[in-house]
């Protein structure tokens, strides 16, 4: 069985290296029926926190990176860890939808 853990780090506009925020999301699947939408890189998200009280950070931007790390934990039972990066764009994201 594999276990998917699946988390996004905030990169701002200009950084070299995105924030280790912590949890932001925190999406936990497994291959037994589980199953979770991925941004792919170039896919604009937002991701909206504030009903946690500020516990979690909450931001927008375009996916520029997706890590996968795998991690055999025996030989029936495999970890991958995916990381997914998204980067602060200066692009209109109120021209993708109209809500």
């Amino acid at each position: 069985m594999v276990k998917y853990f699946i988390e996004y780090q905030h990169l701002p506009k200009g950084s070299p290296r995105p924030h280790d925020d912590g949890e932001i999301v925190g999406i936990e699947v497994s291959d037994k029926g589980g199953f979770a939408a991925l941004p792919n890189v170039g896919d604009y998200i937002h991701i909206d926190n504030s009903m946690d009280g500020g516990e979690r950070a909450a931001f927008s931007g375009k996916v520029r990176s997706r890590y996968f790390r795998y991690i055999r934990i025996s030989n029936d039972d495999i970890t991958c860890l995916i990381n997914i990066v998204v980067e602060e764009t200066s692009d209109d994201l109120g021209k993708l939808v109209k809500e």
